[in-house]
């Protein structure tokens, strides 16, 4: 496998528990009334190309229903999907935050890929299980918590609490079978 592809869980180890930009969701399949529908059996559900939080640039392959099923939404329509839990930001109160219609131009979408936040119990049925925690949040807020020399009029005090709410994601997909 060439470097920076991410295929099997082997290489998407790679990158476990950090958190990435989704610069680009490429379906491969198509989602209707809720279902997932593989063009083929044999190709992944979509790409995704990604900036990790070490600064490479990786292109990785979804191969999970449910992985996809919440990267469709995130970028096609806010809805829930079965088998998870879908938290939404308590503070959201204008139309300017949130569309909830499709990805916003002044929103991105983040993802975590994870084997170690299951519930106990699931870990026999961990090759099956979905492996994504996907999230909507303001466009360049990730960028703003990465690059210290952004934004160097704040610092301390200053800089927290223009953080702070400015990363938290506005909306959360997690897998049930995941811990909180």
């Amino acid at each position: 496998m060439s470097d920076g592809i991410l295929l099997k869980d082997r290489e998407w180890a790679s990158i476990d528990g950090q958190l990435c930009l989704v610069r680009q969701f490429v379906p491969m399949a198509k989602m209707e009334n809720g279902q997932v529908t593989a063009i083929s059996a044999t190709m992944p559900y979509a790409s995704v190309t990604l900036s990790t939080e070490d600064g490479r640039e990786l292109k990785g392959f979804i191969g999970h229903k449910t992985d996809f099923a919440m990267m469709w939404v995130a970028f096609n329509e806010r809805t829930e999907v079965a088998g998870t839990r879908l938290d939404v930001r308590s503070d959201i109160d204008s139309s300017d935050d949130l569309c909830l219609e499709h990805l916003g131009e002044n929103e991105e979408v983040w993802l975590i890929w994870t084997r170690k936040s299951y519930r106990t119990g699931a870990g026999f049925f961990k090759s099956f299980l979905p492996r994504l925690i996907v999230m909507v949040s303001r466009k360049g807020a990730l960028e703003l918590l990465r690059n210290r020399d952004l934004r160097p009029e704040l610092s301390g005090e200053a800089r927290h609490c223009a953080i702070s709410p400015t990363i938290s994601p506005l909306l959360t997909w997690t897998p049930e079978v995941m811990k909180l």
